[in-house]
């Protein structure tokens, strides 16, 4: 692969995503909305570099990197992430209550991985992975408007994104696969900072 375009062409065939699915999986973990057209014209050879390669990147499981020039597909030594449970239906957290779940490689910051069980979570995909954040550390501003695995206050920890509520100190809950969650009160958030498609 000599090129963006076909770098990029040949990491959407692996992962199933066409142009509007990874437009809408990058703009998840993008502070600015990625649009389908910067998707095409990265295709097309048009555009060779954008500010959202490296969301980009991310939403397809490669390094920016490699994205962009053809090097360091993947980090030398990465460190690892803790496998926590699986994703399920309604987008809930199903934790492994053995102790034993291995870790797995992850990228800076995001100690923790769920992976996909399910065809509920469309664009997400059963057995694709997501990276997140430490746990139990509040509520970040940079949390807002960000897809987050959270912990509902004395309830289940979901996979939503994140907006403010009508009234200080609660959140509404958005989802892709379920009516909006309105006014809850949350024990965490943890921002999703990568998703890794299998």
């Amino acid at each position: 692969m000599d090129s963006v375009a076909s770098r990029l062409a040949q990491s959407m065939k692996k992962a199933g995503l066409n142009q509007p699915g990874l437009a809408k999986a990058a703009s998840r973990l993008s502070p600015i909305p990625v649009s389908q057209q910067v998707v095409q014209h990265l295709l097309s050879g048009r555009n060779r570099t954008s500010k959202h390669l490296s969301y980009i990147a991310q939403a397809l499981g490669v390094t920016g990197d490699w994205l962009a020039t053809g090097r360091h597909a993947r980090p030398k030594r990465a460190p690892e992430a803790l496998l926590v449970g699986k994703v399920g239906a309604g987008a809930e957290i199903i934790r492994f209550d053995d102790g034993t779940a291995p870790g797995v490689e992850a990228p800076p910051g995001a100690p923790n991985v769920a992976e996909i069980s399910g065809d509920s979570q469309h664009p997400l995909q059963a057995g694709w992975r997501i990276f997140y954040g430490p746990e139990h550390q509040g509520v970040a501003e940079d949390c807002l408007g960000k897809l987050c695995v959270l912990q509902v206050k004395d309830g289940p920890t979901l996979l939503k994104t994140l907006k403010r509520g009508s009234r200080k100190g609660l959140f509404r809950l958005e989802s892709w696969n379920a009516p909006p969650r309105e006014d809850v009160k949350l024990a965490w958030a943890a921002r999703v900072v990568f998703i890794q498609p299998r």
